[in-house]
């Protein structure tokens, strides 16, 4: 007779994991918002029929390793199970009050005989916030009614969130843009599903979107070139003229597709104002094979994009900005240059022959930056053509403020090789100003001279440089003109019998003939001042007599009576008036 005894004994494997007979299911994959499914074998190895009682918890069981816990489960799910033999048939014979095939709850309990099975399933969900990476863990127990030590044993179960991967890099064909010479560009959108993450999961449907800034439109002209490895390439349907649009597209772990197009320069203003415009792109994707709705992209499950990152919200991780790293996302950052650069207008002064050096003229010429950089290296030439007519310029100077004129921050220049160089620069949408002055000595009256500013901007690599035209100004050598007349007053009554004129008359003694004396002011733009217009008495004393009281001048001032000379008052002289001193002599001979 041999006598057995009744031995328990029981295992528990996790089914899904590296290797099917060990305690723990890792790197199964997980959805936000979604549950996943994990199984187990719970196994009778004793001889003795026996009780289990099994329970689901989110906890980490730090003994077995699976990953991080970045996230807890909710909602635990009862645990379905299917009892077989070790054959793997459906048992048919089966502890009392055993089903075959059921549910229970966490903390239920199920009972096999020796030699049985159960194949267990349940779900776990991971919460909506969470996003690509992330890893959930949990564990499976079973707890043996016949072993009171060490009757427990754990499974642990780690669920990561498989999500596309996206790593977006926008390029532009030209980074630096002459707005006065570039009309169209392109855009290069590279989308990857990056392989390097190992949660990256397949990616379908997708949607890109790319709104472009202000002062850009996509080249009617132009074809949007798809290149990607999918026979679904996505659509362009729903694009318009400031807004790209690629629907539908299919994009494996590992895969990339680009998206090239052409925009052109519509808002010059706005492009200069803004200096310039980073433009991203931004990938829309739904959990499965949902398609993303193009009308209102916002409600999709996954929005990565080239700008700032939102795992929160986009559902991918805190991608790097650039070129490298997992999910890199790069935009595409243009600027743009329109230089542009005004020299106000020409003007006419007048000099008469000897103005220096104390009252030159003075002519200024302001530049205006119109463009949307800062100007610098400008160099200007003022050509005097005649140099020997005594008509020359005088003192050059700059003002970097000429909204303050006089303020002590003004700059004397000197030609270098005949140029004169601007220091420092003219700000965007900034002026400085040129002064010189013009002297004569000795010169001709009625001569003139036109001298011309030129001013030139510096080269600078990438832009065009601006044509300003040339300004000018014209000195004309102007002063008075004296015209000495004279009439008979034959009776000497103070009131002339003929016409002033410069011709010789007849007078007899006894007589009087009456002088006039009229200057003229031949300027146009200036008064003369201080003007005393005077008449040697050696010209007419030794043949006549100088009648008292009639000397007078246009002015009605206070003229001297001849000694040497009769001297009018000092008089003034509009531009182009006239002023005149008058008297008169009686011949000498008659009684």
């Amino acid at each position: 007779m041999v006598n057995t005894s009744g031995v328990a004994n029981f295992t528990l494997v996790a089914t899904q994991g590296t290797s099917a007979t060990d305690d723990k299911n890792e790197n199964q994959t997980a959805t936000p918002g979604t549950s996943t499914t994990f199984t187990n074998k719970l196994t009778n190895t004793g001889n003795l029929a026996d009780t289990y009682t099994l329970a689901i918890t989110t906890n980490n069981d730090t003994r077995i390793n699976t990953g991080n816990q970045d996230y807890v489960f909710t909602s635990p799910s009862s645990i379905t199970y299917t009892i077989k033999n070790a054959d793997g048939t459906n048992a048919t014979v089966l502890a009392a009050g055993q089903a075959q095939t059921g549910t229970v709850a966490s903390g239920g309990t199920i009972s096999l005989l020796p030699g049985q099975y159960a194949d267990l399933s349940y779900t776990l969900t991971t919460p909506t916030t969470q996003s690509g990476g992330q890893s959930g863990v949990g564990t499976l127990t079973a707890t043996s009614s016949k072993i009171t030590t060490n009757g427990t044993l754990v499974n642990e179960n780690q669920a990561i969130v498989k999500l596309p991967v996206f790593k977006i890099q926008k390029t532009a064909s030209v980074t630096n843009i002459d707005l006065n010479s570039v009309s169209t560009f392109d855009y290069t959108i590279s989308v990857t599903n990056d392989s390097t993450a190992p949660y990256a999961a397949d990616a379908t449907n997708i949607l890109v979107e790319d709104i472009l800034p202000n002062g850009l439109q996509i080249d009617p002209a132009s074809t949007v070139i798809i290149t990607s490895p999918n026979t679904v390439s996505g659509s362009t349907s729903g694009s318009t003229a400031t807004k790209l649009v690629v629907n539908g597209a299919n994009l494996n772990v590992g895969q990339t597709m680009t998206i090239k197009f052409t925009v052109k320069v519509t808002d010059k203003a706005a492009l200069a104002a803004a200096g310039s415009a980073t433009n991203n792109a931004t990938i829309y994707d739904n959990y499965g094979n949902t398609p993303v709705d193009p009308n209102n992209p916002s409600t999709a499950d996954i929005k990565d994009s080239t700008s700032t990152s939102d795992p929160t919200g986009s559902k991918v991780p805190n991608d790097p900005t650039g070129t490298t790293g997992t999910g890199a996302d790069n935009p595409a950052t243009v600027t743009f240059s329109s230089r542009g650069l005004t020299l106000d207008g020409t003007s006419t002064q007048e000099l008469p022959p000897t103005s220096a050096p104390t009252a030159p003229a003075t002519y200024t010429h302001t530049i205006t930056n119109t463009g949307n950089t800062p100007e610098s290296g400008l160099k200007f030439t003022i050509t005097d053509p005649n140099t020997g007519n005594n008509i020359n310029v005088g003192t050059v100077t700059y003002d970097p403020t000429p909204a303050s004129p006089n303020s002590g921050d003004e700059f004397t220049l000197t030609a270098t090789n005949g140029s004169y160089t601007i220091p420092g620069s003219i700000a965007a949408g900034g002026k400085g100003s040129i002064t010189y002055t013009v002297n004569t000595t000795g010169a001709t009256i009625g001569t003139s001279e036109t001298t011309t500013v030129t001013l030139t901007p510096a080269p600078v690599t990438g832009t065009t440089t601006p044509t300003v035209p040339a300004v000018s100004d014209t000195t004309n050598v102007q002063s008075m003109k004296l015209v000495k007349e004279q009439a008979l007053d034959a009776t000497c009554d103070g009131t002339a019998d003929t016409a002033f004129a410069s011709a010789a008359i007849n007078a007899n003694p006894g007589q009087c003939v009456i002088y006039k004396i009229t200057a003229t002011n031949t300027m146009t733009t200036k008064s003369l001042t201080n003007v005393v217009i005077s008449d040697v008495a050696s010209q007419w004393n030794t043949k006549a007599t100088y009648v008292a009281n009639s000397a007078k001048d246009s002015a009605s001032g206070t003229v001297t009576q001849p000694g040497a000379a009769v001297t009018s008052s000092a008089l003034t002289l509009l531009a182009n008036g006239t002023g005149s001193l008058q008297f008169a002599v009686k011949i000498n001979g008659a009684q």
